[in-house]
This record gives C-alpha cells, structure tokens and sequence, in this order.
C-alpha cells in the first residue's frame, strides 16, 4: 500500500511538472550548442568571431553549469525509474515459488500492478529521460557543432 501511494504521488509529481522538465531539458539542450558554437568559433581563426579571452572564459563558464544540470536532471529521473523497476524484480527474485497458494496470488498480483504502473518521464515516446538520454545529447551536440564549424570554415576559406 505504501507502494502504491508513492506511485499515485509520482504520477501527480509528473502530471504537473513533466511539461517544465521537457522544456528545461530542450532549451538547455539548444543552449549548449549555441555556446558551444560560439566559444569553438572564437577559438578558431576566423576573423568574424575573433573574441577575447574574456568572452571565451565567460562561455566556457556559462555551458559547465547547464550541463551539470541538464545531467542532474537524467540522473534523479534515471535513478527513479531504475527503483521503481527493482521492485518488480526483487518480488520476483523472492522465494515465490515456493510459498502458499495466498502468498503466491498476492505476490504476483503485486507484480502485475508494478508492471501495469509504466510511468516513466519520456521525451519522446521512445527516449526515457535517464543517463542514456543524456549522453545521447552530448553526442548529438557534437555533432551539430561540427557540422556547423565545418560550414563556417568551408565558407570563408
């Protein structure tokens, strides 16, 4: 039963609060391209975005921050969704089999209602916001920066 009412708080917990996340994971995401692309072109030697060292250090200061959050917020989700899969494991992993027959109906009545309760924060319908999702991002900002760079330095040579 505490179980239970812990599931119901979560899913109030991301009925109010999934739309903020999603957001926050987005514009923090685009964030740190844009910055990343502004601080990788004024380390290049392209005469357009010559910067200074000051404006360099501020860019690099300003990404270490959103992705300490950006990986915070996978992390919590991520860990909260590897325990509540656990649990489903840890009632299957007991000594089930072997109980009586009441035991047995309740466990796997238990079961079935953790595996019925499938609530996960997903991106899409596909990407479930954890580690995995995280460095996804990173690989993806890497990417897009390259190709930028690569652009830019294509068209002014």
């Amino acid at each position: 039963m505490q179980h239970q009412a812990i599931m119901e708080k979560y899913e109030d917990f991301l009925i109010l609060f999934r739309p903020m996340i999603l957001l926050q994971i987005f514009v923090s995401s685009f964030s740190v391209i844009l910055l990343l692309f502004a601080f990788v072109m004024g380390l290049s030697n392209v005469e357009i975005f010559e910067t200074s060292t000051v404006v360099l250090t501020r860019l690099f200061c300003t990404i270490i921050p959103i992705l300490i959050q950006i990986f915070t917020i996978c992390y919590f989700y991520g860990n909260i969704h590897n325990q509540k899969d656990s649990i489903v494991f840890a009632l299957y992993s007991s000594n089930w089999t072997e109980m009586d027959l009441k035991c047995k109906k309740l466990i796997l009545l238990a079961m079935q209602l953790n595996n019925a309760n499938h609530k996960k924060l997903k991106f899409t319908r596909t990407k479930i916001v954890n580690l995995e999702m995280f460095f996804k991002t990173m690989g993806n900002c890497y990417t897009v920066i390259s190709v930028l760079v690569n652009y830019i330095q294509q068209n002014v040579e």
